[in-house]
């Protein structure tokens, strides 16, 4: 998914303001670090996590457990989790910062996610964030 995509997906989810957050390569998409992103990874806590139940209330997602959350898989292209890798969803969307318009985790947290999992991927990732850093004098803010 680009840029694009991204918007148009999050917005078809109808997800309510300020109670999820975007994480994972799509933050990376909306920062300018990648290209495109396979899926989105959404963090949702209260009412955004209600409406996640709600897609599966309505057999348009399915609900099952992630690596070590809850997780509404909404078609191939959407998680929405209830935590984040064991972290309260609540923690997560408090440190949102807003990219091109999106709730997202914290370039911080995105940069500890893939060095604690460590996929190839990951570490392909990493490097196009430290590149990306290093063009911006190593800020990890969101702009």
């Amino acid at each position: 998914m680009n840029l694009e995509q991204i918007h148009a997906r999050l917005a078809a989810l109808a997800l309510p303001p300020g109670e999820f957050v975007l994480h994972s390569s799509a933050s990376l998409v909306l920062r300018g670090i990648l290209p495109e992103a396979a899926d989105l990874d959404i963090v949702a806590r209260g009412p955004a996590w209600s409406r996640a139940l709600e897609l599966v209330a309505a057999a348009a997602a399915t609900l099952d457990r992630g690596r070590q959350d809850l997780r509404v898989k909404v078609g191939d292209d959407v998680e929405i989790y209830d935590g984040w890798l064991g972290e309260p969803a609540a923690a997560v969307v408090a440190r949102a910062e807003v990219v091109a318009g999106v709730p997202c985790a914290p370039l911080a947290d995105v940069i500890a996610m893939k060095e604690r999992l460590d996929r190839p991927k990951d570490r392909r990732h990493l490097a196009l964030i430290r590149a990306h850093l290093q063009e911006r004098g190593g800020r990890l803010d969101a702009s």
